[in-house]
């Protein structure tokens, strides 16, 4: 039993080591190339029923969303609720607009099958707004 804990223990050790050198390691890898959205935390998440886009100030989020797709190859789409602040005079004292949108999330590819970039139409007005996602 002395001999499985120094090898555990040695593998943490060797985790910590690496992270403190600076190698990068995966932040998001997916089962069996399971797409996956890197939240505003740094975690993934499969088909989250949300997504800030806008992580600095939270100004900008989908809402609601059923994923009708959820695949590497063809991308994901969904459709949700957008949430917008307008930072007039600040972000803080802003009003807040709602709408219904289509959600297309592009860029999951091997390694880590992380999608990287969002195109969010309005489904009122017909205007598409493109970012990039979180990456950690």
């Amino acid at each position: 039993m002395g001999k499985r804990l120094n090898v555990v223990s040695g593998g943490v050790l060797l985790s910590i080591a690496l992270l403190t050198a600076g190698w990068d390691l995966p932040i998001a890898a997916a089962d069996e190339g399971t797409p996956v959205v890197v939240n505003c935390g740094g975690q993934p998440e499969v088909k989250p029923q949300s997504i800030i886009l806008t992580c600095a100030d939270n100004t900008w989020a989908v809402d609601k969303i059923v994923w009708t797709n959820w695949s590497a190859g063809a991308g994901a789409m969904g459709t949700g609720i957008e949430y917008r602040r307008g930072c007039v005079p600040t972000c803080a004292q802003g009003s807040a607009t709602y709408s219904p949108v289509t959600i297309t999330l592009a860029g999951a590819a091997p390694p880590d099958f992380r999608y990287t970039s969002v195109l969010v139409t309005n489904q009122n007005t017909g205007k598409s707004d493109t970012s990039s996602l979180p990456r950690s």
